[in-house]
């Protein structure tokens, strides 16, 4: 029997809770399980989401039971790797990306030109505001 580690939906519409069992390939989603290991709930704070039976996992990792692909990335959170060896811990969270190098780029040559500008009105700013005073006093 080929064993799968995935999850189990309860809850209600829009407010999901899975249950992390360790069930036979060919079961429904939410059919029979072999045994039930631990639940995830999304809608708590990061370090009460997951509770999982640490043994039990380890267990069916060895055993031969794959993890699916969520499965994987939850066990990831607590520490355990695919193959049911300690792993570090996965911090929760997405990581925020900087942006592309290209903007990046663009972005500091504006900033250069626009100071470059302000720089150069600073300099010539005595020489500029010369002539416009000198203009409106010949159309007076």
């Amino acid at each position: 029997m080929a064993v799968r580690i995935r999850l189990k939906r309860l809850g209600r519409r829009n407010l999901p809770y899975w249950r992390i069992c360790a069930t036979d390939k060919r079961a429904a989603r939410d059919g029979r399980v072999i045994e039930e290991l631990g639940h995830y709930d999304p809608h708590l704070a990061n370090p009460d989401k997951i509770a999982i039976d640490r043994e039990r996992v380890v267990h069916w990792l060895k055993a031969g039971g794959w993890p699916s692909k969520t499965v994987t990335e939850l066990l990831g959170h607590v520490g355990i790797g695919p193959k049911g060896d300690e792993i570090p811990p996965r911090p929760w969270g997405k990581q925020k990306k900087g942006p592309p190098p290209k903007a990046v780029e663009r972005l500091a040559a504006e900033k250069a030109k626009a100071d470059a500008e302000a720089a150069q009105a600073e300099a010539g700013g005595g020489d500029a505001s010369a002539p416009a005073a000198e203009a409106s006093d010949a159309s007076s």
